[in-house]
This record gives structure tokens, C-alpha cells and sequence, in this order.
């Protein structure tokens, strides 16, 4: 018996060997095609952002209809840095003349923050005129930011404003939104946590492929038609300022 007993071992620890190499190839492979998608997918949004114009200064962009302002961090009513250079590029595109309107999108929907309001008061009191001042209630996404941009304020082209790590990523979805943007790289100071920021759009960028590729996500609201050819006032007057 002692003699047959390797044979017996040998049989039965034969085939889990040639099971455990198998699934081992098969994670391989599953891991390489996911590392190649991924590479895929940030490629495809680095070749999208390299076609629009990029601008540093209002001096530098092409005429558009409107500055497209997303929300940040605000501490109380005061705007985090990086929200409050977004509002000094977009205001050196009205006063240069470059954009006719400017369009602040944030997150408005909690009763104990919100981003609209140090937004509007800021180009209010730089005299923007009341009526070129938009606001958008609901851009608690980047995506939303944009498909409420072109469906409900009828938005064609647009100078986009935000910090160059941000950038690729709007850029990519206004593209495949059928928006014609210009980036404007809002970088007036080195910010606390860019590294994270730049971390956290790697990531980000994958979950807005699938958005728009696969699952095609809506914003959370839309609503009807607001053109941006119209008065801006009626989109804030009574709910952000009185």
C-alpha cells in the first residue's frame, strides 16, 4: 500500500495544479485588458483636450457666448481658492468682452451650504450686469454641469473655466455633448492637495467614460428651456439673492 500511496497523491494533485496555472492566467489576462482599457480611456481624454483651444489669459481665447463657471468648495460665503480664481478668470472674459454671458453652475441642495450664492455676489459687486449672470441650481456634477448647459440654457459654444487638472475631463464630456468649448487653465497659484486632485481625476475619468458610453446618465434634473440669449435675473432673483 505504501508504495501505490505517491501514485494516489500524484492523481489527485494533478488536476488542481493544472486548475490553479488556469485561473491564474485567466486573472492575468483580466487584469493586462483592464490596464489597457484604462490607458485606453485616459489617452482618448488627453486627444480630445489637445484638439480645443487651451487659454491662459482672456487676451488669448476666441469670442464665445458664454464663460462656464463650475461650482467648488466655499467656506460659508467665502469662495475656497480655487473656486475664487475660476470667478476672477471668468470675469476677465466679460470685461474683455470675449463672452457676452457668464453661467455659474454649483451645488445648491442642502440649506446649510451653497456654492451659488459667494458665486453670484462676486459678480454682482465686480458690476456684471444683472442680466448677463445665469445660475445653475443643479450642477452637482461636471456632467450635469454640461447636459443642463446645452438642454435647458440651449448653450453651443462655450469658454469653460476651471484649473488644468479639472480641465480634460469637462472638456471630453462637453465634446460628446456636441458643445464647442474652449478650456481656459485657471492655474493663478499652486493649490493645496493638487496631487490628490490629480489622483482623484484618474479615476474620475474612467467613471465619466462609462457615463456617457455606457449607462448614458442623466443629470438629476433638468427642467424646461431657459435660453442664455435671455435675462439671466429670473434664474436667481428670489432664490439666491433677493
Amino acid at each position: 500500500m505504501s508504495a501505490q500511496s505517491p501514485n494516489i497523491y500524484s492523481r489527485w494533485r494533478f488536476p488542481f495544479r493544472v486548475k490553479w496555472k488556469s485561473l491564474v492566467r485567466v486573472l492575468a489576462l483580466i487584469l493586462l485588458l483592464s490596464l489597457l482599457f484604462i490607458g485606453f480611456v485616459d489617452w482618448d481624454f488627453y486627444r480630445n483636450y489637445d484638439i480645443v483651444p487651451h487659454i491662459k489669459s482672456a487676451e488669448e481665447s476666441l469670442p464665445a457666448t458664454v464663460a462656464l463657471i463650475p461650482g467648488a468648495a466655499v467656506h460659508g460665503n467665502k469662495p475656497s481658492p480655487i473656486l475664487a480664481d475660476r470667478l476672477k478668470c471668468g470675469l476677465s472674459l466679460y470685461q474683455s468682452g470675449k463672452v457676452k454671458k457668464i453661467l455659474l453652475s454649483g451645488d445648491n441642495g442642502q440649506a446649510d451650504y451653497n456654492e451659488l450664492r459667494p458665486m453670484l455676489e462676486f459678480m454682482l459687486a465686480n458690476h456684471v450686469k444683472p442680466e448677463d449672470v445665469f445660475v445653475d441650481h443643479a450642477g452637482f456634477r461636471t456632467l450635469d454641469t454640461l447636459i443642463r448647459a446645452k438642454e435647458v440654457f440651449l448653450v453651443n459654444d462655450a469658454i469653460f473655466v476651471s484649473q488644468t487638472f479639472f480641465l480634460p475631463r469637462a472638456i471630453y464630456l462637453g465634446r460628446n455633448l456636441g458643445l464647442n468649448l474652449q478650456a481656459f487653465e485657471c492655474n493663478l497659484r499652486i493649490y493645496k492637495k493638487e496631487g490628490y486632485y490629480y489622483w482623484r481625476e484618474f479615476f474620475a475619468r474612467q467613471l465619466a467614460w462609462w457615463d456617457i458610453h455606457i449607462w448614458d446618465t442623466p443629470p438629476k434634473y433638468l427642467g424646461k428651456p431657459y435660453p442664455i440669449g435671455k435675462s439671466g435675473i429670473p434664474t436667481w432673483k428670489g432664490s439666491i439673492i433677493k
